[in-house]
């Protein structure tokens, strides 16, 4: 289980926030919670694009939010990227 100091370290250095966690029903829904609804201004209706990662990880980014998103995340790989050859020299 993850403690109260690790979740601020990771808010943090890679700016996420664990909100909370949610059930995984029958049909396979789940409950978005309120806070991250109000927090992203989610409204009935509005359409998630679902991203996985290693088979570990579940992202949902509003499809009006996407090309954004797409955009930070390929500016952070290339740090990161740019960080790992720094590194090795």
């Amino acid at each position: 289980m993850i403690d109260l100091k690790e979740c601020e370290a990771i808010h943090k250095e890679w700016w996420l926030k664990l909100h909370s966690t949610v059930t995984v029903w029958t049909k396979g829904q789940v409950v978005i919670p309120a806070e991250v609804r109000e927090l992203l201004n989610l409204k009935s209706w509005d359409t998630l694009m679902v991203i996985t990662k290693y088979g570990k990880a579940i992202w949902m980014i509003k499809t009006d939010d996407i090309d954004v998103m797409m955009e930070y995340m390929k500016k952070e790989m290339e740090n990161m990227k740019n960080a790992i050859n720094s590194k090795q020299k």
